[in-house]
């Protein structure tokens, strides 16, 4: 593979953002203030194996505009194109555009490289390969070329490729850590991971794939700190949960944090909490829901009273607010509750604009104070915000008649 593993004079990065480098430095910095000068030396990087139609380019480039003259203009653009490479660093008569015959070509003499082909070449040496060694290494090398989106998605044109790039990206990854459970370390799968999620962080099977890994190297409270942050993205991005997936494998999280031990005292010190953690106790849903579970079966057996509050954000029109200030909102908002609950309290987020407690021993009065405690410390604390704050308590029920069913979104804020 000495095509792709030489390296070349001139190299072209289309990946997150382009650049034109000469001999390790970039060139194509004064190229940046025009539009056009990038969207020119883009396009004919992109279509390098052909000698693109000067109409074709003029299209491109001037797409809404009428001149009488456009095969001047694009030759004093690329005369400009030419100029101002020299002026980045690029040697003084190296041609980087071919003109001739009517049309314009990037100069296929040149020794240059193109990490978008480069990549290509990568996974197509990697497919045919049948060392699992090689094709490991080979994989390993394509998906450090992607950095980001191709050329970043900022004309129509570039829309195909960069979702072609990005799916052989994902693929690639993919097929990296299957390679590596079977014939490699967790510890290489966290280090394919973590540069992969930079490029796609709400990628799902990338983040489960480096929870397991963190997981098998007995990083578990990593783990859940990784799940954490990727269940509030969700969130906030996305204005959704996470996958049943993702959640059964945070479930069983628990089942790797000890080994067997006989110790009693020891597993006691493992469980308990730092002495200074204040405010209710928040957790995922899902623990949340085996908790409230295991209360009702106490309500059942032992009696007692026991209240759910369900905190709802709307805008002005009782609407979920924007994702764009959803996430942030929330955040505030749970630290307000964190701080106006105990420490028996047991709070998690329901929705993107909910959060649910379980608030033991009050009683219906005593709950409604609590929630317009809440609402009252926000207000005081962010009295600029927009959000309406809605409030609904019910009495927990015993077992029996446990129905989740029932926790639908407020439609009225608490007057």
């Amino acid at each position: 593979m000495e095509n792709i593993v030489h390296t070349p004079e001139i190299w072209v990065k289309t990946f997150g953002d382009f650049g034109i480098f000469y001999q390790g430095k970039k060139i194509s910095a004064p190229l940046e203030r025009s539009k056009k000068l990038m969207d020119m030396a883009e396009y004919l990087v992109t279509n390098q194996n052909r000698a693109v139609p000067k109409d074709e380019l003029y299209e491109l480039l001037w797409p809404n505009e009428e001149s009488s003259n456009p095969r001047n203009a694009l030759k004093t653009l690329i005369h400009r194109f030419r100029m101002l490479l020299v002026q980045g660093g690029a040697p003084d008569g190296l041609e980087f555009i071919l003109v001739r015959h009517g049309t314009c070509q990037w100069n296929p003499g040149l020794d240059f490289g193109v990490d978008a082909f480069i990549f290509d070449a990568l996974q197509n040496e990697a497919a045919a390969e049948t060392d699992l060694q090689r094709q490991k290494e080979l994989l390993k090398q394509a998906a450090a070329l992607y950095q980001g989106r191709f050329l970043n998605e900022s004309e129509i044109w570039m829309v195909a490729p960069s979702t072609y790039y990005h799916s052989c990206f994902l693929r690639a990854v993919y097929q990296l850590c299957d390679l590596l459970r079977s014939h490699g370390t967790p510890e290489e799968i966290i280090e394919v991971c973590r540069p992969a999620l930079l490029v796609d962080e709400l990628d799902e099977t990338i983040n489960r794939e480096l929870i397991l890994a963190l997981v098998a190297a007995d990083h578990v409270q990593e783990a859940n700190s990784h799940y954490n942050h990727i269940t509030e993205l969700y969130y906030n991005r996305l204005g959704v949960q996470v996958s049943e997936e993702l959640r059964e494998v945070y479930r069983h999280l628990a089942d790797n944090e000890q080994a067997v031990n006989l110790d009693v005292d020891e597993i006691c010190n493992s469980l308990e909490e730092n002495a200074s953690t204040d405010g209710a106790y928040v957790c995922e849903y899902s623990i949340f829901r085996d908790l409230y579970r295991i209360e009702a079966r106490s309500l059942e057996r032992y009696g007692g009273r026991m209240f759910l509050a369900l905190i709802t954000i709307t805008d002005a029109h009782l609407q979920v607010p924007p994702l764009s200030t959803l996430g942030k909102t929330m955040d505030l908002l749970l630290e307000v509750i964190k701080h106006c609950l105990r420490k028996g309290d047991i709070v998690a987020r329901y929705s993107p604009a909910q959060y649910i407690a379980l608030l033991p021993t009050v009683t219906l009065e005593t709950g409604e104070q609590v929630l317009q405690r809440i609402r009252r410390a926000y207000r005081k604390q962010y009295p600029k915000s927009r959000v309406v704050l809605s409030c609904k308590l019910r009495p927990l029920r015993p077992l029996e008649r446990e129905g989740f069913g029932s926790l639908a979104p407020e439609t009225a804020p608490v007057p």
